[in-house]
């Protein structure tokens, strides 16, 4: 039987802080700005029974991609730690040594950490573009997003 919370304060959407390798990475953790907790999905199997298909539950979660949103430095070190990252991945002849585990710090309305979601061997698979403007009137801080595969994410 569930039971009702006695914190009653709300999630803050500005409260994270993303860890990761910081010997490796440090750039790509302090210029984090965004992160999206990945949705995941337990398919129903259809199994087929006269003339009609059955749901089942399924046995395997499916894991949507991490996304992070991390402003460009001046000098392309987070994007190149990135670009590094993949090239290595790719280049490797064992590149489940190059998988990192990494962890989403979600804060309280106190600054605190209130919950750790760790992620398990987590690569980058896809940096954006970036894009350079003459024409805009504001001046925004280049950003980029990396999506991120990993095994499984849970909270610690």
């Amino acid at each position: 039987m569930a039971t009702l919370t006695t914190n009653k304060n709300f999630l803050s959407p500005v409260g994270f802080q993303l860890k990761i390798n910081s010997n490796k990475y440090a750039n790509l953790e302090y210029f984090c700005v965004s992160a999206t907790l990945p949705g995941f999905s337990l398919p129903a199997v259809d199994t087929p029974y006269k003339g009609t298909n059955l749901a089942f539950t399924g046995d395997r979660i499916v894991f949507e991609d991490l996304v992070l949103r991390v402003s460009i430095t001046e000098n392309f070190e987070n994007y190149i730690e990135t670009f590094d990252w993949m090239h290595s991945l790719m280049q490797s002849d064992k590149p489940e040594d190059l998988k990192e585990d990494g962890t989403l710090l979600v804060l309280n309305s106190h600054n605190n950490v209130s919950k750790e979601i760790k992620f398990n061997s987590m690569f980058p698979t896809n940096l954006s573009g970036i894009e350079f403007n003459t024409q805009s009137t504001d001046i925004e801080m280049v950003q980029c997003d990396i999506s991120f595969a990993y095994t499984n994410f849970e909270f610690i």
